[in-house]
């Protein structure tokens, strides 16, 4: 290109000061017959940073940018009409995607309702059980975490086993003194793995028996004894419980409505062209 090596760059100084401005459209920098304004430089300066150090930002972004520009025109330069067209299909394919992407997205926003019921989510349930298996084994547990040198222990380890209303009184009270992580899960299913984990060391390398088998969960390092109850459990390639997939059912029914929607969206502009002759087919 006649202009790749006719090179003007205005470097624009900029300040940090208040009491300075600039004319956003102020061109900054040129290569061939493209210009940077001021207005297309990001807002990249830290908080507080001083105007030397700005203007040092200010010139580094000039400076990628003309050697991006400068990249360009050398590569529009080599390109082969093959090329050229092949370039210019694909843009043309992408703005037509994005336009009915932006579309259809709106549509959305305003025209398909998210609410979805407890009977649609049960029924779902109901209907398609054997894709819901569990690919590893869950439960409903407390977890607390004490350092070694709190009061009572015995006692904790006979309130954190217990489904007595008193005994969890108490454990609540001590814990909220004492302990250092009281977690309790017993109304959320969570991942028996990533509850072991919790322990410091490998507490069983066969969580599914280890499930069978107890109710809790003991151990002690240098620092701090460690408790878990199981409250209840789910093993491995049984079915989830519908809490436990609850939100996966909302997402499975909202994208089977949206992809109904978008359906039909189609096939009403695609009649309503052909009722009316907007289209031909030769």
């Amino acid at each position: 290109m006649k202009y790749l090596w006719i090179l003007t760059v205005i470097i624009f100084v900029v300040s940090c000061t208040e009491n300075v401005s600039f004319n956003k459209n102020v061109a900054v920098a040129k290569v061939g017959n493209k210009v940077l304004l001021k207005r297309d430089i990001p807002n990249q300066f830290p908080k507080g940073i001083s105007a030397e150090d700005s203007l040092i930002l200010t010139k580094k972004y000039i400076e990628s940018w003309i050697k991006k520009e400068l990249l360009l025109e050398k590569a529009k330069e080599n390109l082969t009409r093959a090329q050229e067209n092949e370039i210019n299909k694909r843009l043309e394919e992408t703005k037509t995607s994005l336009s009915i992407y932006n579309y259809e997205q709106a549509l959305i926003r305003q025209k398909l309702n998210g609410a979805i019921t407890e009977k649609e989510i049960e029924d779902y349930y109901k209907l398609n059980q054997e894709t819901f298996m569990l690919k590893e084994s869950i439960a409903k547990a407390l977890f607390i975490q004490i350092p070694v040198s709190a009061p009572n222990i015995k006692d904790v380890k006979k309130w954190y086993k217990s489904d007595d209303d008193n005994d969890m009184n108490e454990l609540e009270s001590y814990c909220y003194q004492y302990a250092k992580k009281y977690d309790d899960f017993n109304d959320e299913w969570i991942s028996f793995n990533f509850l072991l984990k919790r322990f410091p060391k490998v507490i069983t390398t066969n969580p599914d028996r280890y499930l069978r088998y107890n109710k809790g969960i003991e151990a002690k390092d240098s620092s701090y004894y460690y408790f878990a109850a199981i409250r209840e459990y789910k093993l491995k390639s049984t079915v989830s419980p519908i809490e436990y997939v609850e939100n996966q059912i909302k997402s499975i029914i909202y994208n089977q409505r949206k992809i109904k929607f978008l359906k039909e969206l189609e096939n009403n502009l695609y009649n309503e062209a052909k009722t009316n002759n907007y289209f031909e087919i030769y």
